[in-house]
């Protein structure tokens, strides 16, 4: 086996170990992983976040979302606003049980994360995410040459 693909089994591997931890906080309050991901990006951005965002920007698939979305208004987690503007769009925003519910789940990954990314060096943190981004593009590229080549 080559030295990159040795590499590249190692990333995958840690990437699913990554996936594997916060899939078990999930578990542990019960959460499917998409509800889960849908709280923790809503608790901690400070922007409006809609479907379509959750779509495109964390690759979920619009039946994913539509799910868990409306298992969270059945929970009474969530509540849709139109945004401004836009015809079919709608903001979700947390309630005040959602909100309180996310300060203990979402606030307990909180403190994993910054505990374990702290113990990483401000420069080392920067480095990984420059690489990993760099990776993601050069992978999306690779992707689009081949997906280009083939609806030909």
């Amino acid at each position: 086996m080559t030295t990159i693909r040795k590499q590249m089994l190692e990333i995958s591997r840690l990437s699913e170990e990554s996936d594997g931890i916060y899939h078990d906080i999930a578990q542990s309050y019960r959460l499917p992983d998409s509800v889960y991901w849908i709280l923790y990006i809503l608790y901690n951005y400070d922007e409006p976040v809609s479907q379509v965002d959750l779509c495109s920007q964390w690759a979920y698939s619009k039946q994913t979302i539509n799910s868990s979305i409306a298992s969270m208004i059945k929970k009474e987690w969530i509540t849709l606003e139109a945004l401004p503007g836009m015809k079919n769009r709608k903001r979700i925003v947390l309630t005040e049980a959602g909100r309180e519910f996310c300060e203990q789940v979402i606030g307990e990954t909180r403190k994993i994360e910054e505990a374990a990314f702290s113990r990483i060096s401000e420069e080392e943190r920067e480095l990984f995410l420059s690489l990993f981004r760099q990776t993601n593009q050069y992978m999306r590229e690779e992707y689009e040459k081949i997906h280009a080549k083939n609806s030909k």
